[in-house]
């Protein structure tokens, strides 16, 4: 089932894009379900969440906004988040797996905390992979079609700090092959761990910033 959805609060928007949800009445379905779809957003909300997916979504977007420091400082990325559900309905622990700092994980973390007596008991044990997307509007190449939640920032205003870390993932990705190409390891550093905290499971990116860190200790 698709679910689609666009909410502005002020500056802020947040989107939830599609995923994945099965009926935990279809037996049949239950037992064809994927290991990726039993984590899925959608599935795991929907059996496991007082009041199903809508009802986080709605808390989501009234307690989530963009942290400022990451804005003044152009910080955005796909924060990839492991819940662990206890079959009693409580969240046990939740692990950060892409961390973009500058204020991002505390805020998602109060709103987890916030979430700790909103879950329901279940037959089993749950675990949920969740992406929730930072992006800033001005930058149409790091939206974040795949990710189960989206905060965006309306900019209407041009950046304080001439930041260059403000700048596309293209010319982001520029400045990693030139330091590379030239050997200046220690430069290429910042931006090749900025292309992975924008796209962490994109394989190229992950290759630059692993090279970088093994010349750098050369």
């Amino acid at each position: 089932m698709k679910k689609n959805l666009l909410a502005t609060l002020g500056l802020f928007g947040v989107l939830t894009l599609s995923s994945f949800f099965i009926s935990p009445n279809d037996n049949a379905n239950l037992n064809e379900i994927t290991n990726d779809e039993e984590t899925s957003f959608y599935y795991v909300l929907d059996n496991r969440f007082q009041g199903g997916s809508d009802a986080f979504i709605e808390s989501f977007k009234e307690k989530i906004s963009y942290p400022q420091e990451a804005f003044d400082n152009c910080r955005v990325g796909l924060s990839k988040i492991k819940l662990h559900i206890s079959k009693e309905g409580k969240l046990e622990n939740y692990e950060f797996t892409n961390k973009l700092g500058m204020g991002i994980e505390e805020k998602l973390s109060h709103f987890l905390d916030s979430t700790k007596d909103d879950w329901k008991a279940w037959a089993r044990e749950s675990e949920m992979d969740l992406t929730i997307g930072f992006s800033l509007i001005t930058q149409s190449d790091s939206y974040y079609p795949d990710a189960d939640l989206l905060v965006l920032e309306k900019s209407a205003y041009k950046f304080a700090t001439n930041n260059e870390y403000c700048d596309s993932d293209s010319k982001v990705e520029k400045r990693v092959k030139k330091y590379i190409k030239r050997k200046k390891y220690d430069k290429a550093l910042s931006f090749a761990e900025e292309l992975v905290r924008r796209h962490p499971d994109n394989q190229e990116f992950r290759n630059q910033l692993a090279l970088v860190k093994n010349k750098r200790k050369k």
